[in-house]
């Protein structure tokens, strides 16, 4: 007999055509995607930090920035209001010395130190006298306050001595502002402000000057004072800094029968002829890479300077006298 006959359908599904067979990857296409797919994760994930690290030091900068502009500020303030009578007596008003504490570990880690920074003391009409509660209970009627700057290496998170560095140090600028009230019976009209006639008592010692309330800005590297000085002349320039040469200075006093001057730490007080007009501040900030930076090695002063500091500089015209 015969045979049933098949259709096209039935036949196609019996004897598929050899074209029709599943297809896939082979595994050096799969090699190949995985491979690309790789590069560009690698490429995304560099230009990511590449952004990030933009965007840190940008946001270094720009709090560098801020914490200068506020240390600025403050000593612009105060210079300002600077207080100082020419009545012929022996009594300080000014005295500006290179920061005594440079030669300790608190100038900073090693081959990183300080390498400029002053230590001032003077008289103002802060703004900010009797806690700022000018004309409150406390307020006695002093409108001259004693103040004094120091730049330091240390902390305050530990609670640690006066002339220790602690465990968790920056680069920092202290302002210490003396009551009006103390200002009048301790310091005012004495021939040393750093050591009163008693029963004067000393308001500026390390462990009054460094604490945790007189901080004004942390990563402050370097300070710089010029002071200027009008004579018939011109003008002089005295730059408080470590190492004598043209213009630098260990210390300028300013009295109220003159102005005194020493080039260096063993020499005898110079007397001035001329009258202080102005007053130039440098400062160099560091960001918080920077700071980590000076703790560790491989990278000079210079460098960490270089690479992470910002410097900043403003002039202020202080009041005749």
């Amino acid at each position: 007999f015969l045979l049933p006959r098949y259709s096209p359908i039935m036949k196609s599904h019996l004897f598929p055509h050899p074209s029709a067979k599943a297809k896939g990857f082979t595994l050096l296409e799969l090699m190949v995607a995985m491979s690309v797919t790789v590069i560009l994760l690698g490429m995304v994930t560099f230009m990511t930090g590449v952004s990030m690290d933009g965007y840190k030091g940008s946001r270094d900068k720009v709090v560098a920035g801020r914490q200068a502009k506020e240390a600025l500020d403050a000593i612009t303030k105060d210079f300002e209001a600077m207080v100082a009578r020419a009545d012929g007596s022996d009594n300080m008003w000014l005295y500006a010395e290179v920061e005594p504490n440079l030669s300790t570990a608190l100038g900073g880690p090693a081959g990183k130190t300080i390498t400029n920074a002053p230590r001032l003391i003077f008289f103002t009409g802060a703004p900010d006298r009797y806690d700022g509660d000018i004309g409150g209970t406390n307020d006695n009627g002093g409108d001259v306050s004693a103040l004094s700057y120091r730049l330091a290496y240390r902390d305050q998170i530990s609670g640690t001595a006066a002339n220790a560095v602690g465990a968790f140090p920056s680069f920092t600028l202290y302002r210490h502002l003396v009551d009006p009230d103390a200002t009048f019976t301790h310091l005012l009209g004495q021939v040393n402000l750093t050591a009163p006639v008693a029963p004067a008592v000393n308001q500026f010692t390390d462990a009054l000057d460094f604490t945790a309330e007189n901080v004004l800005a942390e990563n402050i590297y370097e300070l710089t004072v010029t002071f200027l000085v009008q004579r018939s002349n011109g003008v002089k320039r005295f730059t408080i800094g470590q190492n004598t040469g043209t213009q630098q200075y260990h210390s300028l006093v300013i009295k109220g029968n003159g102005i005194l001057s020493k080039a260096d730490s063993a020499s005898t007080e110079v007397a001035e002829a001329g009258q202080l007009v102005g007053v130039e501040i440098g400062m160099t900030v560091l960001s918080e890479r920077g700071l980590v930076m000076t703790e560790k090695g491989g990278m000079t002063r210079q460098d960490i300077i270089k690479d992470y500091g910002v410097h900043y500089t403003h002039t202020v015209n202080v009041p005749r006298f």
